[in-house]
Order: C-alpha cells, then sequence, then structure tokens
C-alpha cells in the first residue's frame, strides 16, 4: 500500500430472504450466509491487517459481519470491535414504490397492470415487480417524485457522504472494513467517481451479494480500485444479486 493512502472494503450484505422469514428481506437466507462464510474464508488469507470496521445499522449487515467473525475466530484471527453507523443504512426506495404505485400508475401503464392484478388477488411476477421498482425509483432519483414520510434520494446521497467522512477519520495508511447495502455501495463509488445519480442506481442493481468494492483514501479525495468482485465466491451458484 502507498503511503498516506487508505483502503476500505465496501462489502453488500449476504443474500437475504425476501420470503419465508419473519424478518423479510432484513434476514439472511442460508446462501446469504454462505456468502459471508466465504468472504471470511477470503480476508483470513489476506496479508493486510484490519484497522477499523463499519457496519450498517440492519441486520442482515449484522449477520454478513458475524459470519466473517464467526469464520475468523475458527483460524485463531479478529477484526477490530465493529462500529455502528446508521449512515450506512440502504436507501428508503422500496418504501416509496409502495407508497406511490397507486399514485403513478393513473398515468403509466406498466404499473397500472401490477395494480390491478393484485386488486385482482393475483401476485404480480418478481421480474413485474423488479420493473415497477427501477421505474419509480428512477424517477425519485431525478427529483421527479417525492414523499414527506420518505427519505429523499439527495438526503440519502448525502447520508452516504457522511459515512465516509466517518470512515475516512481512521487516519492514513488504514484499512476499513464497511458493511453495507447495495444502494450505499453504489453511492459511494458515485461519491468517488463523480457519477451521476441515475447512474448511481445502475451500480446499485448491478451489485452482487457479499461482494467487495475497494475504495481508497487520503484525505477528502477517494477513488476506485475494484467495483463488485465476487473472487472469494468460487461456487458459481453463490453470485446471486437480488
Amino acid at each position: 500500500m502507498q503511503t498516506g493512502v487508505s483502503v476500505a472494503l465496501f462489502i453488500r450484505h449476504g443474500k437475504a430472504s425476501a420470503f419465508g422469514s419473519t424478518n423479510g428481506y432484513d434476514e439472511l437466507s442460508p446462501p446469504g450466509i454462505e456468502q459471508s462464510e466465504k468472504l471470511g474464508e477470503w480476508l483470513s488469507q489476506q496479508s493486510t491487517a484490519v484497522d477499523a470496521v463499519f457496519v450498517g445499522p440492519r441486520k442482515r449487515h449484522a449477520q454478513t459481519l458475524a459470519a466473517v467473525v464467526r469464520v475468523l475466530a475458527a483460524r485463531g484471527q479478529s477484526l477490530p470491535e465493529a462500529t455502528v453507523l446508521p449512515e450506512l443504512d440502504e436507501h428508503d426506495g422500496m418504501s416509496l414504490v409502495l407508497k406511490m404505485l397507486p399514485v403513478l400508475a393513473a398515468d403509466d401503464p406498466v404499473l397500472r397492470a401490477i395494480v390491478e392484478s393484485t386488486a385482482r388477488g393475483e401476485s404480480p411476477a418478481p421480474d413485474e415487480v423488479l420493473a415497477a421498482f427501477k421505474r419509480i425509483t428512477r424517477r425519485w432519483a431525478r427529483g421527479e417524485v417525492e414523499h414527506d414520510e420518505v427519505e429523499s434520494w439527495s438526503d440519502f446521497r448525502g447520508r452516504i457522504g457522511r459515512a465516509m467522512a466517518r470512515v475516512a477519520t481512521v487516519g492514513r495508511g488504514k484499512t476499513a472494513l464497511v458493511f453495507t447495502s447495495a444502494g450505499a455501495v453504489a453511492s459511494a463509488v458515485g461519491e468517488a467517481l463523480g457519477v451521476a445519480d441515475e447512474r448511481v442506481l445502475d451500480l446499485s442493481w448491478s451489485l452482487y451479494n457479499g461482494s467487495v468494492t475497494e475504495l481508497d483514501f487520503t484525505g477528502e479525495r477517494w477513488g476506485l480500485r475494484t467495483f463488485n468482485s465476487t473472487a472469494h465466491l468460487v461456487d458459481k451458484r453463490l453470485v446471486t444479486s437480488v
């Protein structure tokens, strides 16, 4: 590592259980736990010492970190005590979609079809739900839609910027692990590269579960080294993105 340059590994949580769990999307699925354990195995083989650990406020963030710690402990290794950063929480795009879908469906035939099928007691296909999510959140990022009860996209971006500033306080020549969600990772990359809001959304949709994105920083300057790496997931069955 270059003298004075620090590195932060931004880690997306393992695959969550969207259905069949009392905690819904905030509970790691069996594949998510396995992904996190593979990450722990990979970290145990790295020669760089970890100086600080930051974790978002969600259960899925903590569970991903816990699996890593468990694997390291079995190998006689450990991490520094984690600092919980509420600023590393994911955006509330799903809440926005649920609140705005009935309103926006009036002028959007794609969204209207989902609302009508739901009213008939039918469950929309996962692809339809994902398409609706992307459709509405893209307008959200452009500032075209918002809701008083949902954090704005610009406020979300600002919050991730504050999280990055907190991570940067570890000092120079340090290595930090940051456990968070896809939108937060993509937003951090956007901050480092000056990427526009809609492109940040595109980046978030491409992120794999348990992936590692490596950013470097010196003071307030951030740069990108690697993006969305799954080198630790040799079994392609474990390369997932939802």
